[in-house]
């Protein structure tokens, strides 16, 4: 049977996608290249924004008229919306055959035996993620509640991962070919397992000589620790990008979204980071329009960015969510005044991005080439900034040397050395 897994939303999303495969893969299927060419097509579903969950139902649309033409196409839903939106889901969407939320993942293999007509174990099927870099989760859930999230209403509260299964998990992917290891979690700086913290997780995870490279995401300014700053600063395998989301430079929008900082204490944090490692770039996401949020506030926001020189910005139109406490405030913002402010900040923030990126031209950098098509490498640098550059060889999984030539606000292009 071939399958085919859409996933929505962010990197935990992509790696539960992985592991579902996995399993399918070890089952005896094999991955289709779309959904019409499959006989299991799996929505793996976010709830952050309601555009995802649009996105999840518009391709459940798409699905009843497969179904229709063909009756024995097996359709699941899983991830953070089947975790509650469960019951609108089999309403609505009736030939849907199963539904499981994010808290109930460990159920998959054995929902998913019951529509496989034989079940084989394929070794030549065995499932490799990426061969180049591997999303590790090491912590579910969250327990944060920022108004605004519904990520601990749908994953559950913060649970850390033993570490001993997360190196058993990256001894196997840097076995299969794995070079870069992404650490994920909603809070990855929070972690903590039997007195093992993040700190000692990256110790812990640097002992392995097949593991260059080491990235994590998302962090918690209120978790960032000057002893995490510190392995950083020493810890020459772990890539010099951190993502630590501002949300908003007003502290009473700070206030009502529950972030439990300040503007000022995460420019602190900041300024510190940044002296303790000085090539490291800093990523952010704001959040724009959020309720209550005024011209005062927004231009609090807009300053911020401009004073703090992101390497780059993730900026979100602020979007209602059930079960939130934000979802429950009267004072919105109108979405013409939403998109006005959210064009300003995007187009300041690339022109900060390219000025910053600007420092690396004619230099030589070092990268790991991720992927490999029509002559072109697409590589990352410590930073996290995409590079590009031709070659007629497939130097995938290799680091080289690459002379920057050109640069834009998200990526730069240049001459292997």
């Amino acid at each position: 049977m071939k399958f085919y897994i859409e996933t929505i939303g962010c990197q935990m999303n992509v790696n539960d996608s992985n592991k579902m495969a996995e399993i399918l893969l070890e089952k005896g299927c094999v991955s289709a290249q779309d959904m019409l060419n499959a006989d299991i097509v799996i929505i793996n579903t976010c709830s952050v924004r309601f555009s995802a969950e649009h996105k999840a139902y518009s391709l459940l649309g798409r699905l009843k008229e497969q179904k229709e033409i063909n009756p024995n196409l097996v359709i699941g839903v899983t991830g953070c919306m089947a975790q509650y939106a469960s019951k609108e889901i089999k309403s609505r969407c009736k030939y849907v055959d199963f539904v499981i939320g994010a808290k109930e993942t460990d159920l998959f293999s054995q929902t998913i035996s019951k529509y496989i007509s034989t079940e084989k174990n394929f070794e030549a099927n065995k499932h490799k993620n990426n061969e180049v870099f591997r999303y590790i989760t090491i912590m579910r859930g969250c327990s944060n509640f920022c108004s605004y999230c519904i990520v601990p209403h749908v994953r559950g509260p913060e649970v850390s991962i033993d570490y001993n299964e997360i190196i058993r998990e990256i001894d196997k992917a840097v076995n299969d070919g794995a070079k870069e290891i992404i650490l994920l979690g909603q809070n990855v700086n929070s972690y903590n397992y039997e007195g093992i913290n993040f700190t000692r997780l990256l110790q812990k995870i640097s002992q392995s000589d097949k593991v260059e490279r080491i990235r994590f995401m998302t962090n918690h300014p209120k978790d960032f620790s000057d002893e995490l700053i510190k392995e950083i600063a020493v810890n020459n395998k772990i890539c010099r990008h951190i993502h630590l989301p501002l949300q908003s430079g007003s502290n009473a929008i700070l206030k009502a979204m529950n972030r439990k900082y300040t503007y000022e204490q995460y420019e602190t944090l900041f300024n510190k980071i940044k002296q303790s490692i000085p090539d490291i770039n800093i990523t952010s996401d704001i959040i724009i329009g959020f309720p209550g949020e005024t011209d005062e506030d927004f231009k609090a926001t807009f300053e911020a960015s401009r004073k703090l020189q992101f390497g780059g910005l993730f900026i979100f139109k602020y979007s209602s969510r059930p079960k939130t406490l934000a979802s429950k405030l009267k004072n919105t913002v109108p979405l013409e005044i939403i998109k006005k402010r959210h064009t300003l900040l995007l187009e300041d923030s690339n022109i900060i991005s390219k000025k910053i990126n600007e420092k690396y031209i004619n230099k030589v950098v070092e990268v790991l080439v991720e992927s490999f098509e029509n002559n072109t490498a697409q590589a990352k640098n410590s930073q996290n900034i995409k590079v590009f550059f031709d070659t007629d060889n497939n130097l995938v999984g290799q680091k080289v040397n690459i002379k920057i030539t050109k640069v834009l606000p998200n990526s730069m292009s240049g001459i292997l050395q």
